[in-house]
């Protein structure tokens, strides 16, 4: 087995332990949108609401790693920012296989289908943004690899109502100076 692959069961990981955050987590609040700054793990994002900070240990073949997750609710719909440092865990890997298998884990652990995709990048960084969809939620998505730092910046919205601030939140991340925690 490559050991890329073996990463990107950690990436399935992390994403399923997020999209059940999200899941867990939808329901009403009043939106307030304004831009939270995170120097600790070096992003900026606008959520309509403060986001709850959760940190778990996530067991992998890899190793253990630390998700930072930040979530917010909007009506039914869930955002989410997800920070994962994976250290020496990608070093001298292909960026390009990293981000795909996170997004593939991330469909696979989700049972959602993509419905589109494209490369893109965040400043200098490479990243993939996708919508996918299973049987109830739809998922707009943008995973970057900053360094060894996986982010993950996604909204979860029910089928039946689209979230019209979707490009509005994807696109109000941004990278800041990190400070050391």
């Amino acid at each position: 087995m490559f050991p890329w692959m073996r990463l990107s069961r950690a990436f399935r990981l992390v994403f399923f332990i997020a999209v059940l955050m999200l899941v867990a987590m939808l329901g009403a609040q009043s939106p307030n949108w304004r831009a939270y700054s995170y120097p600790a793990d070096g992003f900026s994002a606008a959520f309509p609401a403060e986001p709850e900070l959760q940190k778990r240990e996530i067991p992998t073949d890899a190793g253990s790693f630390e998700l930072r997750s930040y979530l917010a609710l909007d009506g039914e719909s869930a955002l989410f920012v997800g920070v994962c440092d994976y250290g020496a865990a990608v070093v001298g890997r292909d960026p390009q296989a990293i981000l795909q298998g996170a997004k593939s884990g991330a469909l696979a652990n989700t049972s959602a289908h993509a419905l589109s995709e494209r490369r893109i990048t965040l400043g200098i960084y490479p990243g993939v943004a996708f919508e996918a969809e299973n049987s109830s939620m739809h998922f707009s998505a943008r995973i970057y690899l900053v360094g060894s730092t996986l982010y993950q910046i996604l909204t979860a919205t029910p089928l039946s109502k689209p979230y019209p601030e979707a490009v509005r939140f994807l696109d109000s991340f941004q990278l800041i100076p990190r400070t050391s925690n």
